[in-house]
């Protein structure tokens, strides 16, 4: 891969994040982010959700250990 798209960076945003990406895509994709501000931010905005979304997984995780446990009982039986 020679060249790559905004279209493309973003459809492989996952794997490129993830680091699956082999070697000589990774450096085609990091030179399009050389040369675009607008990868670049979406880029950030991307990381910083996927921060955003572990930090709130963590804190929900703590707050569901200090919940009383009647109330994780009484949250179980509410009908939907």
């Amino acid at each position: 891969m020679s060249h790559v798209t905004c279209i493309e960076l973003i459809s492989f945003l996952d794997a490129y994040v993830a680091e699956e990406l082999d070697a000589e895509t990774r450096t085609t994709f990091d030179l399009h982010l050389i040369v675009c501000p607008s990868c670049r931010a979406y880029l950030a905005s991307y990381e910083e959700t996927i921060d955003l979304v572990r930090g709130v997984a963590e804190k929900e995780e703590e707050l569901a250990h200090d919940a009383p446990p009647e109330l994780i009982e009484a949250v179980k039986h509410v009908k939907r």
